[in-house]
């Protein structure tokens, strides 16, 4: 099992098989983004796209970006998906975390639903906050 950041030339080669991993988890997002702006951040270098690939198939993908802080930086996980993660996940926190050290950035954030957290807690991450949402209707 493999996990890697894809390099940005070859985003085009592996998207057919990532977006459809991705997808889920963008379902959580409520209208707030869709796959195209996924691909577009990507695309930009907004963000990077990680891969988890065993055999020449892909299990799963996740997107980090920076975030700058006015006294520190961080890497956000913000969208993740696939199978098995109980499998990759140490490898994946173990890449994300030399590579958000390389880059001098102070923690790791992460978003999503509060079951995250019995999966997340084995690995040291910690809540810190919850965000509520209100729709309005009429505008």
């Amino acid at each position: 099992m493999i996990f890697s950041a894809v390099p940005s030339d070859a985003i085009n080669l592996v998207w057919e098989d990532v977006f459809p991993l991705l997808g889920p988890a963008l379902r959580t997002a409520e209208g707030k983004f869709h796959i195209d702006d996924v691909y577009r951040m990507i695309q930009s270098g907004n963000y990077i796209l990680w891969v988890v690939v065993e055999d020449d198939k892909y299990i799963a993908a996740l997107t980090t970006r920076v975030l700058e802080y006015p006294s520190r930086r961080a890497i956000a996980i913000d969208w993740l998906g696939g199978k098995r993660m109980n499998e990759w996940l140490p490898i994946a926190m173990e890449t994300v975390k030399k590579y958000a050290k390389d880059i001098n950035c102070k923690h790791l954030e992460g978003y999503g639903r509060k079951a995250w957290g019995r999966v997340l807690e084995k690995h040291n991450w910690e809540p810190e906050y919850i965000a509520y949402r209100m729709e309005l209707s009429d505008g």
